[in-house]
């Protein structure tokens, strides 16, 4: 897994449209469906078998980060196809794409596919692509522009100028009126977004620092007709992608093949999207149950207090069996002599009893308090415990995958936390965990625990017994392994980044790391996943940052 990056700079313009169209039209050209999917509220993914391979398209109406692409990454697809997964699936599958084009170059895409209907005639079907930020939007329709169905619909209250639900007869959104910048001379503008269709401000600012520099116009324009490639460069922890280099950043940059490198950019921002819409629930929960232990712990500790300090009801209790003679029914307090410190005290009194039976409430007070200094010496050591744990999952949660957070669901479901939905699992047997796994530059594996269930597989099930353990001192995080015996320096403090990295102390300085060998480690009997006991280890002081990953390589 790569940093995630805070902010992210779009360019996803009507320019790197034109590009992404004409790569779909080489690499989908006649390809067939063959299989739909609603993998969230914004997205479709596609199956696609063209050219003999097996290809996804997806589709993005995400208000941040709208687009389209071909992916190699893996998507969660949902068991239980939702009503819009069936409709589509209903006219979609089996359907060939004949052809996809780009409204002028704005980022409105017209898939037509080719298909057949219940009587088996030839019908021809229109999937509109709107790339509008906060108002993208897939249409689907008939050939005669009568509409189908869309990813969201618009009915006549929320916009009367333009209605998108079923039988409506689709229109494209008003276009501004601009000129195409392949087919024009350039016009000089401080800002070409306000000139040329498909610019976008970066693009703009990109274009003009170029011509100050000396470079043509349509020279210009022309590298962008021709390039197939993405460039992600890293300014200012921002990261900013186009389809030409960004020389008027100044800073370092990769290039990739245009899907590649939009897969490259998207993958980790629409790992934490996913989590946050699917799993936001259990954050949710995993952070009150850490501040609910939180506020409960202080309680049992002022109750500890109070308990320690109990002393003081059998000595009022003491005195006021001194003092019985000067009691009397509808007394609310006495002064008496507390011969214990020679000083005088005021106890506080109940008017409906008399002075014998005031004393013995006393003596119950003190009894009640010091049997209760058992129970809440345990009570504290298990809140504390729980306060640990949910820490943990918190720190663990902010590195998680979408698979690697249903794990951390699924543990908690283990441990009663959280409620198990019934589902009918016949005969279904557990997977083993998918442990991220990287490559040094010395063909070292190096595996990290992403949650506590992955952490207990890879610690006592994956791990050899002479392999090197690392893990932060005193503060939640991953378990991280080193498949070696003996380590240099150089892979010590490497595997010490990644341990420190992906835990809790990710943005402090000079962190402890323990390492040792996995035969040292034990597990602590009936603790929670992710536990350990740890024996003859060393420690390393690190300061985390995420230069490593320019040092290794992911294994699928």
């Amino acid at each position: 897994m790569l940093y995630y990056l805070s902010v992210m700079k779009m360019a996803y313009d009507g320019i790197m449209m034109s590009r992404v169209v004409e790569q779909l039209s080489k690499e989908m050209n006649r390809g067939r469906i063959n299989k739909i999917y609603q993998i969230s509220q914004y997205e479709l993914l596609i199956h696609i078998r063209s050219q003999s391979q097996n290809k996804k398209l997806l589709i993005s109406i995400h208000p941040m980060y709208a687009r389209v692409q071909l992916t190699h990454l893996s998507y969660p697809t949902p068991q239980t196809p939702n009503a819009l997964t069936m409709l589509l699936r209903k006219h979609l599958e089996g359907a060939y794409l004949e052809s996809i084009e780009q409204i002028q170059l704005d980022r409105i895409i017209d898939m037509t596919f080719v298909g057949t209907n219940e009587l088996k005639d030839i019908v021809k079907f229109h999937v509109y692509i709107e790339i509008m930020g906060k108002h993208s939007n897939v249409i689907i329709t008939y050939d005669n522009q009568k509409i189908i169905d869309c990813l969201k619909r618009i009915s006549p209250a929320m916009n009367s100028q333009r209605i998108l639900q079923p039988g409506a007869i689709y229109q494209f959104p008003p276009m501004i009126d601009k000129i195409n910048p392949f087919e024009n001379e350039y016009q000089e503008n401080d800002n070409l977004t306000k000139i040329y269709q498909g610019f976008s401000p970066e693009l703009s600012r990109e274009v003009l620092y170029r011509i100050n520099n000396g470079e043509n116009f349509h020279e210009i324009m022309n590298q962008i007709k021709l390039s197939s490639s993405l460039y992600l460069h890293k300014y200012n922890d921002k990261e900013y992608f186009h389809i030409i280099e960004l020389t008027h950043l100044h800073c370092p940059y990769q290039s990739y093949d245009l899907f590649d490198g939009l897969d490259k950019h998207f993958d980790l921002i629409d790992q934490k999207d996913r989590i946050k819409q699917q799993t936001s629930d259990l954050g949710k929960f995993i952070q009150n149950e850490y501040h609910k232990n939180i506020l409960k712990l202080n309680k049992l500790e002022k109750t500890l207090f109070d308990s320690q300090n109990s002393d003081e009801y059998r000595i009022k209790g003491d005195l006021l069996f001194a003092h019985l003679h000067l009691i009397q029914k509808g007394q609310k307090e006495i002064i008496v002599d507390n011969y214990y410190d020679n000083t005088k005290m005021i106890i506080e009194l109940d008017e409906r009893y008399d002075g014998k039976t005031n004393a013995k409430r006393y003596y119950n007070k003190y009894q009640k308090a010091k049997n209760s200094l058992h129970y809440l010496h345990e009570q504290i050591a298990l809140t504390k415990d729980e306060i640990t744990y949910f820490d943990s999952l918190m720190t663990l949660m902010e590195n998680a995958t979408y698979y690697d957070a249903l794990e951390i669901k699924e543990e908690l479901e283990n441990l009663g936390y959280l409620k198990k939905k019934k589902t009918k699992q016949l005969n279904k047997k557990k997977n083993k965990f998918h442990i991220e796994t990287y490559l040094t530059k010395d063909n070292i594996k190096i595996y990290v625990g992403k949650n506590n269930l992955q952490n207990d597989y890879l610690t006592f099930k994956l791990a050899s017994r002479f392999d090197i353990w690392f893990h932060v001192k005193d503060m939640p995080g991953s378990h991280i392994v080193v498949h070696s015996e003996n380590l240099d320096e150089y892979t010590i403090r490497l595997a010490s980044k990644m341990a420190a990295y992906f835990s809790k102390g990710k943005h402090s300085s000079s962190v402890p790391v323990n390492y040792t060998q996995i035969r040292t480690l034990k597990k602590p009997h009936n603790s929670k996943p992710g536990r350990v006991i740890l024996d003859h280890y060393q420690t390393i002081y690190i300061d985390p940052d995420d230069t490593f990953f320019n040092e290794i390589s992911k294994i699928d």
